[in-house]
C-alpha cells in the first residue's frame, strides 16, 4: 500500500492584506510589517510545519507599492523575531511576482529571508 500526503497550498495574497502595505509596527500605519507577519505569515508557517507537505504561496501582484521597512519585517521577522529556521521557510516559501514590476520585491524578501 502506498501512503500518499496531501498537498495543501497557503495561497496569501498581499494586495488582500492591502494595497499599500509600509511600516515595521503600529506606530508606522494599520497595514505594517509586524501585523501581516503576526496575522497572517506565522499562522500560515505553523500550519504548514505541523503538516508536511504544505506550502505556502506568496502572491506580490496586485500591491500598488511596497515599503521596503514593511517587507524586512514581514519576511526578515520570521526568522529574526519568531524563530523559525531559514532552511525551513526556504523550503516551505514560495514567493510568485507575475508582473515584471514585482520582481524585485521577490528579490527583496529573499534577501530578507537569508539575512535575518
Amino acid at each position: 500500500m502506498d501512503l500518499v500526503t496531501a498537498m495543501t497550498e497557503i495561497k496569501i495574497r498581499i494586495a488582500d492584506f492591502a494595497k499599500f502595505p509600509a511600516g515595521r509596527d503600529d506606530d508606522d500605519g494599520p497595514y505594517n510589517g509586524t501585523k501581516f507577519r503576526r496575522q497572517i505569515l506565522v499562522p500560515a508557517v505553523e500550519r504548514s510545519l505541523a503538516h508536511p507537505g504544505d506550502r505556502i504561496t506568496v502572491v506580490l501582484d496586485g500591491v500598488l507599492s511596497f515599503g521596503s521597512s514593511f517587507l524586512e519585517e514581514a519576511f526578515g521577522g520570521l526568522v529574526r523575531e519568531e524563530h523559525f529556521p531559514r532552511s525551513q521557510l526556504r523550503q516551505i516559501i514560495r514567493v510568485v511576482a507575475d508582473g515584471p514590476v514585482y520582481q524585485t520585491y521577490k528579490r527583496q524578501i529573499e534577501k530578507h529571508l537569508a539575512a535575518a
